[in-house]
């Protein structure tokens, strides 16, 4: 019986063939060879040995030929015949490798001397080969240097694709990175915003626990007086609270820098002037210089010419029970935690005023409770004595009689 045998692969065909990774089928086989010779037999020997081997194969008679086409069409390989017409083979190699650093060179021809081998070498050839040669070895040396065109072929392929990965790379880094800067910057918001709460928490938890055993109007007032000045710092500070005719009269006040003879004129009138406009305002209203002042309180702006102001109304149950107000000099202004203080006290005032008038009025229906006035708790309201916390003078912290 007659054995087939299947075609054993010769040394050729796989020459050229090697791992490459994510490299296209036609990059594996895909070397350009340029063969720069004047002679047509050495054309045919070339075309002979390579055929098959490469992906293209293309012939030039000298060496301003090979220049122009080197550097117009893609070329791995370079085959240079020593004895060209004007130029010596190796001079041309020396000029082509400087240009294209990548490009593979081989110098056929008579070599004459080490001299001259040194010289191709360093001018960038991989072999010397000699066109005598056997037939077989220059074929194999030729293929040698075909493979090694297609390394270097196939790695400039990779580090081309790499930078390509790396630029995506660093374009989702700068993506991502910003993503993290704005996180934490986020972050940084959200860890202002708990601090702040936590701020506002733990300051009603210390006003409310010490306001909550106020059932009287004056210790009311008193405490709320100095838990806020312990706060917000020295300033001039009135509580209008209204009376039962729907107007608003000097509650308690402190006197921080005004004259002690016009203290109080200068209070009852602002009792007509600053109550009726913000009774409504539920918010903090920081007044700043005459600009904002007269547009806020009209004609009786001029009783806080140069100053700054903090104003606000103390509701329960969408009912005005008093309106605060603060005012110093415009060199000493108000900050945004003193607004937000000052909000955080209205509100807890404004609700523990609404318990006192429900203790001070339980005998009565609801709808017969009333405004606030100077007679609704027990009897008017007696100057402090001269021990009193803020100063021992008369005209520093007072209740309107």
């Amino acid at each position: 019986m007659e054995r087939h045998r299947e075609p054993k692969p010769t040394h050729l065909a796989h020459a050229v063939v090697g791992p490459v990774g994510d490299i296209d089928a036609k990059d594996e086989l895909g070397v350009r060879v340029l063969a720069v010779t004047p002679r047509a037999s050495v054309r045919r020997r070339l075309s002979s040995m390579l055929h098959g081997q490469v992906e293209s194969l293309k012939f030039v008679e000298d060496a301003t030929q090979a220049i122009e086409r080197v550097s117009t069409a893609n070329c791995d390989l370079v085959i240079i015949e020593r004895a060209l017409p004007t130029t010596d083979g190796i001079d041309l190699l020396d000029e082509l490798s400087t240009a294209h650093p990548a490009l593979v060179g081989v110098i056929i021809g008579q070599i004459e001397n080490t001299d001259d081998a040194v010289r191709a070498m360093r001018a960038g050839a991989c072999d010397l080969i000699s066109i005598q040669s056997r037939n077989a070895e220059t074929t194999r040396r030729l293929l040698d240097s075909v493979q090694r065109a297609g390394r270097i072929r196939q790695r400039d392929a990779r580090v081309d694709r790499l930078k390509k990965l790396c630029h995506k790379l660093n374009t989702a880094r700068q993506e991502v990175s910003g993503q993290v800067g704005d996180l934490c910057n986020d972050l940084v918001v959200a860890y202002q915003d708990l601090t702040e709460q936590f701020g506002d928490v733990k300051l009603a938890t210390e006003f409310n626990a010490v306001l909550r055993q106020e059932l009287e109007i004056e210790s009311l007032l008193r405490t709320m007086l100095e838990f806020t000045l312990a706060k917000v710092g020295s300033t001039n500070a009135a509580v209008f609270l209204p009376t039962s005719t729907g107007d608003y009269s000097l509650g308690a006040y402190v006197n921080y820098d005004i004259p002690k003879d016009a203290a109080e004129i200068m209070l009852d009138q602002l009792a007509d002037t600053i109550a009726p406009r913000f009774e409504g305002v539920m918010e903090v209203v920081t007044l700043t210089g005459r600009d904002e002042m007269d547009e806020a309180l009209g004609h009786g702006s001029h009783w806080l010419d140069d100053s700054t102001a903090m104003i606000v109304s103390c509701q329960h149950e969408d009912e005005c029970l008093a309106v605060l107000g603060m005012f110093r000099d415009e060199s000493i202004p108000f900050s945004d935690e003193d607004s937000r203080v000052l909000s955080i006290i209205a509100k807890l005032f404004g609700e523990q005023l609404g318990r006192v008038i429900r203790v001070h009025h339980r005998h009565l229906p609801k709808d017969q409770w009333g405004a606030i006035d100077s007679g609704a708790f027990d009897d008017s309201f007696d100057e402090p004595d001269d021990d009193d916390f803020f100063s021992s003078d008369d005209d520093q912290f007072g209740f309107a009689a």
